[in-house]
């Protein structure tokens, strides 16, 4: 008789990569861990349904810390059936208690596992980054590192086992190529122009673009939903339109290809000017 799999293929390949990075700063990961051995909902002042719900309902993946046995945050893939009403309703009942008990989680889908930004997945950089900013924050408490020093993954040189330099700023080499292409006038854009904005539920939407020439240019635009996870938004998806933003390019210089009118640009900026509020932008000029 066979045995029913506990991981999907994404949930497998997303254990793997939690692990590969949980072994290196004595983490340990946990799948379908149900929330009411995380949190402590007897007589918490959670609504019946909450608290139902936590009896019933796993997180995909926990990481603990091995010292202190403690849960540190949640990992949830969401794959096609998050897309359905019933399991958006669920999702919201999970995000109002990973907030009641303060337990950081990050939503992913496949795309945050293509390891094709300097040879990092998105997720890798996520859970990194948590880590990373961890250390920052001791070393603060310790004095090592000056308390008004704010913490920023792209200024973060070496790490150890990864010779390249700036290793979390993923857009550090295409942003030095796109300068490169405008020190040898074969484009007008000096840096990738970004807008990003936010809608009614904190969702992520921006776009992003290079001009040619005083004709022509070309743009992508890109989305993230709201995370309980401390990573900068905004930032993180900066950098993944700046990666597709240069393959077109890289299609445009081959084939001519994925170019607009530099007014067709203005209009679609201008579109997501007026329809989300802004929460960053990096513009040249």
């Amino acid at each position: 008789m066979l045995n029913k799999e506990i991981f999907n293929k994404y949930e497998k390949v997303t254990y793997e990569k939690l692990e590969k990075v949980c072994v290196n700063v004595n983490a340990s990961v946990f799948p379908k861990v149900r929330l009411a051995d995380i949190f402590p909902i007897t007589n918490s002042g959670i609504s019946n349904e909450e608290y139902s719900f936590a009896l019933k309902s796993h997180f995909d993946f926990t990481i603990y810390d091995n010292k202190s046995s403690q849960p540190l945050f949640a990992v949830e893939f969401d794959g096609k059936s998050h897309r359905t009403e019933i399991q958006k309703s669920r999702d919201e009942i999970k995000n109002r208690l990973v907030k009641r008990f303060n337990l950081p989680l990050l939503r992913i889908n496949s795309l945050y596992l293509e390891e094709k930004y300097r040879n990092l997945d998105l997720l890798s950089w996520c859970v990194e980054v948590w880590f990373l900013a961890e250390y920052f924050y001791k070393a603060q408490e310790d004095g090592t590192i000056p308390y008004d020093e704010p913490f920023s993954p792209e200024s973060i040189l070496f790490t150890s086992g990864n010779e390249k330099k700036f290793p979390f700023f993923l857009s550090f080499d295409i942003r030095n190529e796109i300068k490169k292409l405008f020190e040898e006038k074969q484009i007008k854009s000096f840096i990738p122009n970004v807008w990003i904005g936010t809608d009614n539920n904190r969702n992520y939407y921006g776009i992003s673009w290079l001009y040619i020439d005083n004709e022509i240019g070309i743009f992508t635009t890109s989305g993230m939903k709201a995370q309980r996870f401390p990573i900068i938004e905004s930032e993180l998806l900066e950098d993944i339109m700046i990666f597709d933003l240069y393959n077109k390019l890289l299609d445009f210089f081959n084939n001519k290809r994925n170019s607009v009118l530099n007014q067709e640009i203005y209009q679609r900026v201008n579109e997501f000017e007026k329809k989300y509020r802004i929460a960053s932008a990096s513009l040249e000029g």
